[in-house]
């Protein structure tokens, strides 16, 4: 399978499971560990992740036509943004991202993954695919950088604190109370 359509059946997945789907610029990502793949929808504006499992069911069935019978996967669909998210870091391999909520997930996305779609039973290939999304891994790097910036400025606590002179000098100048 080539990695056009096997974008096209990762869309097609999106679309099935999340209503305002057009408003996502869309990576793939696997789970660190164990899990089923990813198609991570993301925007900048309100910032918000949405993860959306695919099952190895759907992988492996994609070696029919098009991408007419995608079904929702098993494992719910889930959003963080600035109104739910408890951390979200970058551990340096995977992006580990939690939300108030109880979502906990920790993934990678990369430039070019080889995905396995269970094809090679069949007889129709290696069973996996090469999905070229460079251009979507360095942009989904970005947004995800942004993510942790913007949680960043929200807790920065200045270095000093910086009062009114006149309110100061005039509170020390003030000399003793009078009873």
């Amino acid at each position: 399978m080539d990695g056009e359509r096997f974008k096209r059946v990762l869309r097609a997945c999106f679309e099935a499971q999340v209503m305002n789907h057009g408003d996502y610029s869309l990576v793939y990502g696997r789970h660190s560990g164990s899990g089923p793949a990813l198609v991570l929808g993301y925007r900048h504006s309100p910032l918000e992740l949405v993860m959306c499992p695919v099952g190895e069911r759907i992988l492996a069935g994609m070696n029919g036509a098009g991408h007419g019978g995608v079904v929702p996967s098993a494992a719910a669909v889930s959003s963080v943004g600035l109104t739910n998210v408890a951390t979200v870091a970058d551990t340096g391999t995977a992006y580990e991202v939690e939300s108030v909520t109880g979502v906990r997930a920790s993934f990678e996305v990369h430039g070019t993954p080889r995905i396995s779609t269970g094809t090679a039973s069949t007889g129709l290939g290696d069973g996996t695919a090469i999905l070229d999304q460079r251009q979507d891994a360095e942009d989904f790097h970005r947004f995800m950088g942004d993510f942790m910036d913007t949680l960043d400025g929200f807790y920065r606590v200045p270095d000093t604190v910086d009062f009114p002179g006149t309110l100061v000098a005039s509170w020390f100048s003030a000399g003793p109370l009078d009873p």
